[in-house]
């Protein structure tokens, strides 16, 4: 397994994992694509990226990004966006080492890491990583301090 940087984001590169994500009734990747190819979100200004997490068949079995977060009035507030792992992937590690991977990255940028969930499982995910749930906030349901104490 590798994780990298993805510097571009073919179709075909994320085809299987775009499938398998709508059959569960995910829609996020979907957008990832259409934004990506409208170059409305392509991961590119300071303190984003999009990640890529490769299995040993060289096939692409996680994506995740980071962005400044577009809701916020404050600037050093980092959006953990279209995180996704491949079902037959999960519960190995994989997405907590993508996890970490982005939460390194993003304390050279943010204060802070936010995201929105709507599922049980990625809640109880996110909450053993160390993110606090969230109440009452616009399109944030859990947030990660960044802050050196």
């Amino acid at each position: 397994m590798k994780i990298i940087r993805l510097t571009y984001l073919g179709e075909h590169d994320i085809k299987d994992l775009l499938i398998e994500s709508q059959e569960e009734g995910f829609f996020f990747l979907t957008k990832l694509i259409v934004e990506y190819k409208h170059g409305q979100n392509v991961f590119n200004k300071t303190g984003e990226r999009l990640w890529g997490v490769y299995g040993e068949q060289n096939e692409l079995i996680a994506v995740a990004g980071l962005n400044q977060d577009p809701y916020s009035q404050h600037t050093n507030v980092g959006r953990v966006r279209r995180f996704y792992v491949s079902a037959q992937f999960r519960r190995k590690g994989i997405a907590k080492r993508l996890l970490k991977e982005i939460i390194h990255y993003a304390e050279n940028y943010y204060d802070s890491l936010v995201l929105y969930t709507d599922t049980e499982e990625a809640t109880l995910f996110y909450e053993r990583t160390g993110f606090k749930r969230v109440y009452n906030q616009y399109k944030i349901t859990h947030e990660y301090s960044l802050k050196r104490v």
